[in-house]
């Protein structure tokens, strides 16, 4: 079983506050140590100790102010991110990436990329598109980005990435579609992706 440890700055007068004390009794698998450096050390499984700020809060009823949610990046953050690397014939519009925010979670989408390059010449001059595009939740998609190639040049190359971040909603979708309509043969190399950071809401 994992375990969780925390340590806040009391005095030991402090630390033998009966609200703490309490806690301790009611869950007899946390312990709890003091010590002259580090001050009440709070040891349990994961997820059943009380936060800082709420031992604060209890060992300094009157003197504490309220505390406010903590920052995003502390509320179960997850690393997130798909990718797309292929080297594919003429085609229709395809979905190649798509992501849903899960329930009760947020995301900060920190990059979205495009790159794609004519890897085998078709028979004749025709357009390359790849679009990211975003589907709130209950609501209509709308283009993030869409970026086009009109040609027939082996190495032709079209770039982009996202200039800043996306913060996507519980149900929110992003994803990513590819098109080559080339008249015959050819083909064209993706390597497309995104990366973001999911939150509890």
């Amino acid at each position: 079983m994992a375990m969780d440890k925390i340590s806040v700055k009391v005095l030991r007068d402090v630390a033998n506050n009966p609200s703490i004390i309490e806690i301790l009794k009611n869950n007899r698998k946390i312990t709890a140590t003091f010590d002259p450096q580090t001050g009440l050390v709070l040891e349990g499984p994961s997820g059943m100790l009380p936060s800082v700020a709420e031992i604060l809060q209890m060992a300094y009823p009157f003197e504490m102010p309220s505390f406010g949610r903590p920052a995003w990046y502390d509320r179960n953050p997850k690393s997130v991110g798909k990718q797309y690397d292929a080297s594919v014939a003429g085609h229709a519009s395809a979905i190649r990436i798509t992501y849903t925010v899960p329930e009760d979670r947020k995301c900060i989408v920190e990059c979205l990329s495009i790159n794609a390059s004519r890897d085998g010449a078709a028979g004749g001059d025709n357009w390359i598109n790849v679009r990211w595009r975003h589907t709130p939740y209950g609501e209509a998609a709308t283009r993030i980005q869409t970026v086009t190639k009109f040609g027939n040049t082996v190495g032709d190359v079209i770039h982009w990435t996202l200039g800043g971040t996306l913060t996507l909603f519980a149900g929110d979708k992003i994803e990513m579609t590819t098109s080559d309509l080339i008249n015959a043969g050819g083909s064209v190399a993706y390597e497309c992706g995104f990366k973001g950071t999911e939150f509890d809401a």
